[in-house]
């Protein structure tokens, strides 16, 4: 994809970013977590508990070149706008659209490949006050790549007009990391705002399993990834933790699952309890999802498949 130059001024935050190189180094020596808890419920039969409306389309993504989103996040920095990726084979793009689908601008991430970006989110990181994009390389359908990566930035800052704007960045954490019982596919990445940990959840035909990466992550060598817990959830293709860290969504393509977190619970305590199920409106093709940054809800939005252009979906906080 071909960028022209702009005169968009592009500000990004104070803190120091670190260009790395993607071959991990040395691999830190850890011993498995065999303390890890196994939930046991049935999806079927969980409680329906109504925190938000049952759904509505606030808009479509318009731009057809956008036909395999597999990731959204809510800006910080563009009010009413979403950032999205899409997964293997496409560009290494990040794009930012209005929440009624209207494209805003793309950043071209450089020095990487969009190996197979599965997910998405922002949330706190290095700098106190700043709002990091995390991008996940960490999707594998051939169960190929031992080491996964995680890309992390602090969120951009662009000057909107009538014209979307092109841009690109070339510098960032590059966290690698492997998982402690084998190769993994995985679609779902999700940020404790309390913490500063992140969690990746594999995409299993049965069972869920949830790893952790504590915060500082390493970002100068690849590291192991603490396995936390499982799920009976099977194909989970994306979560998300509310901005505020109190409820926590998992969703696979018919279901969305809800926890709810008392602010001094841990994340792996949480999602240990039996959750609900909330309202969701079933998607082609449904592998994103993420919350409103002001807490007022959350979005989802599908890959193209039948359909002109993708819906955008968001459910209104009850």
């Amino acid at each position: 994809m071909k960028y022209s130059s702009l005169a968009i001024l592009v500000t990004l935050s104070s803190c120091t970013y670190h260009n790395l190189e993607i071959k991990a180094h040395t691999t830190v020596p850890q011993t498995p977590n065999d303390t890890s808890w196994v939930s046991v419920f049935d999806p079927r039969t969980l409680t329906v508990r109504h925190a938000f409306d049952s759904g509505h389309i606030v808009g479509q993504i318009e731009n057809q070149l956008l036909d395999e989103v597999s990731g959204i996040a809510s800006s910080y920095t563009s009010p009413k706008s979403l950032w999205m990726e899409e997964d293997s084979g496409n560009p290494n793009v990040i794009s930012l659209l209005s929440t009624d689908g209207k494209l805003l601008g793309d950043v071209s991430i450089e020095h990487i490949a969009n190996r197979d970006w599965e997910d998405m989110s922002i949330s706190n990181g290095p700098a106190d006050g700043a709002h990091y994009i995390y991008l996940a390389d960490i999707g594998d359908n051939d169960k190929t790549y031992e080491t996964k990566y995680v890309y992390r930035f602090a969120e951009p800052t662009f000057s909107l007009n009538s014209t979307p704007f092109h841009s690109s960045l070339g510098s960032f954490d590059i966290i690698s990391f492997s998982f402690p019982d084998g190769i993994k596919n995985s679609e779902a990445i999700m940020i404790d705002p309390l913490t500063k940990d992140f969690y990746v959840i594999s995409k299993e035909s049965d069972n869920a399993v949830i790893y952790a990466a504590r915060y500082p992550q390493p970002i100068h060598t690849n590291f192991i990834l603490e396995k936390v817990g499982t799920l009976p959830i099977s194909k989970v293709t994306a979560a998300d933790i509310s901005p505020d860290g109190t409820e926590i969504l998992i969703k696979n393509y018919i279901q969305v699952f809800y926890w709810k977190r008392n602010p001094s619970q841990s994340i792996s305590s949480t999602l240990h309890e039996t959750p609900f199920t909330i309202p969701y409106q079933i998607e082609p093709k449904g592998e994103s999802i993420c919350f409103a940054n002001d807490g007022s809800g959350f979005y989802t939005t599908s890959e193209k498949i039948d359909t002109p252009a993708p819906a955008i979906y968001f459910y209104k906080r009850n």
